[in-house]
């Protein structure tokens, strides 16, 4: 799945956008979830307070009320690491866009097969940031991939990373500890990884090893259940059902299928 946001005040040039999306998408067999905004004010208020979370974004420059490059620039303040794609007939602004890190820039009419080009080279990109999550213990660095990280623990400033369980031996389930603040982890991850979820002061967890959710509880591909606290329930189900791509009652009980 690919969390996509279209953000242009023009509606119906989004909704261009929007059915060029899902065309490529049903015919390169690819899940995409697609959220419109009309205003750059919006989604980053979709971000910021409804933590709504997106791996590529297109994204217009010149808005009513905040304009794309200001949009963009409160988003890379945070540390959103969504991929940028600015659709505009502006491209004087194209040397102010060099600060918010931008993927690639189309020009306005869209051209079809620059539009597919840009996609499918996002795709690839999206595919290959899983990037590694590093650390050092005893004068030694360690780096593991993000997404053979199942989620991260915190007990008295000991952090435990947990590892999926070891095909060779099921009944042990491999992890790795060191020393660090989970608030520090946590913005570390966020900077580079997107997918994964505080749902507890103690655990943040991988969305891609979740198999169900509650408004209480996380249950894990292996069985473990994770509690949820009570002051995270509603950040963390709106998270959650952002990465899912999914609508419903933040009360009933999420089965990824």
């Amino acid at each position: 799945m690919i969390n996509i946001a279209i953000c242009d005040d023009d509606k119906a040039f989004t909704g261009i956008v929007e059915r060029l999306l899902r065309q490529i998408a049903a015919e390169q067999g690819v899940e995409v979830n697609c959220e419109v905004f009309f205003d750059g004010s919006a989604i980053v208020k979709a971000v910021m307070e409804q933590q709504m979370c997106f791996d590529l974004i297109y994204l217009d420059i010149e808005m009513e009320f905040m304009d794309g490059i200001r949009a963009a620039l409160a988003l890379r303040e945070a540390e959103i690491p969504a991929l940028l794609v600015y659709v505009s007939v502006h491209e004087e602004h194209l040397k102010e866009l060099f600060y918010t890190e931008p993927f690639r820039f189309l020009s306005k009419p869209i051209d079809e097969a620059a539009f597919l080009e840009v996609f499918l080279s996002a795709r690839e990109r999206i595919r290959q940031r899983t990037g590694y999550f590093t650390f050092s213990y005893k004068k030694t660095l360690y780096r593991i991939p993000f997404d053979q990280i199942t989620y991260f623990e915190s007990c008295r400033r000991i952090i435990t990373i947990h590892l999926p369980r070891s095909d060779t031996d099921a009944s042990n389930l491999r992890q790795t500890c060191f020393y660090a603040k989970m608030n520090d982890i946590e913005k570390q991850v966020a900077s580079l990884n997107g997918r994964f979820l505080r749902v507890h002061q103690s655990f943040l967890v991988n969305f891609g090893y979740i198999k169900a959710m509650s408004a209480t509880e996380i249950e894990m591909l292996d069985g473990k259940i994770i509690q949820i606290s009570e002051d995270r329930k509603k950040s963390a189900m709106t998270r959650f059902m952002a990465l899912a791509g999914v609508k419903g009652d933040k009360n009933e009980r999420i089965v990824i299928s």
